[in-house]
């Protein structure tokens, strides 16, 4: 993943205020997320997501300026929803995983720190056959901001870490009249919606004028798209690069494998 998004970023992101600070409370604020859709060789599905679990995740969770590191996947009848613009990583079925890492130093800083861990762990061969897997789509995010259920009476630095069984990732490109209808009308309509807990919306650094929401979910994946969809359609002015549902993977349970295998869904990544 460094590698595809280390060829994308030339720029610095412009500081958040309050990144990387305690709180009086003693609480960290999070300043953004490292994004990444993958995908697998269909016959290494459980050896590849073992690798992730057991060896990939704890490195870079233990880098400085990581909070948290979760993984998600779109088994075929989650793809069977997706919205998604042809030139997208997500198209032609592909990008079934996905990483988020939730950051709490500056974005690019944390991601310079991802790139010099991952050459430090090729040469000892602690990285997954490179021929097996691949990275569809990777991004490093700033927060833009976050908005909770107000059943929840979250606070503002809790949102980010919020329990969830699921994602939707919209994924949108706006003018700013858009945009703000979206912080606005459209989180409040959102989070009105069952299965709906929170919203946490970044901004990409290396996409410039490209907006990610990460739709915090609970229950059936499709059930929940779908409800969101028919309560709160997109802006007819905003173009929506992706929107699709995700499960939260649990860490090493992969029930979905044989769905995936047995499916029309690409299963190596060199003839996708």
């Amino acid at each position: 993943m460094v590698d595809f998004v280390r060829a994308k970023l030339g720029r610095k992101r412009r500081p958040l205020a309050g990144s990387g600070t305690d709180h009086p409370g003693g609480t960290v604020d999070a300043t953004g997320i490292i994004f990444a859709g993958l995908d697998c060789d269909a016959d290494c599905i459980e050896a590849w997501n073992r690798w992730y679990d057991l060896e990939h995740l704890p490195p870079n969770i233990a880098l400085p300026g990581i909070m948290t590191g979760r993984r998600y996947v779109a088994p075929p009848a989650l793809h069977a929803v997706r919205i998604v613009n042809p030139e997208s990583g997500f198209a032609r079925s592909q990008g079934t995983f996905v990483t988020v890492y939730t950051l709490c130093d500056d974005p690019q800083k944390v991601f310079d720190g991802m790139v010099t861990l991952r050459d430090k762990l090729d040469p000892p061969g602690r990285m997954f056959a490179s021929e097996k897997k691949i990275v569809r789509e990777g991004d490093v995010l700033s927060l833009a901001w976050v908005d909770a259920d107000p059943v929840l009476k979250a606070d503002p630095e809790d949102v980010a870490h919020i329990g969830h069984t699921g994602l939707v990732v919209v994924e949108r490109r706006c003018a700013a009249p858009v945009r703000q209808w979206y912080r606005s009308d459209w989180a409040a309509k959102a989070l009105a919606v069952d299965g709906v807990h929170a919203i946490v919306s970044h901004a990409s650094i290396n996409r410039p004028g490209l907006d990610l929401d990460l739709i915090l979910i609970e229950g059936d994946p499709v059930k929940v798209t779908l409800r969101l969809r028919a309560a709160v359609p997109h802006h007819p002015d905003a173009d929506i690069v992706l929107d699709a549902p995700f499960s939260l993977i649990d860490t090493l349970r992969y029930p979905w494998a044989h769905d995936i295998r047995s499916s029309d869904l690409p299963q190596t990544v060199a003839g996708s």
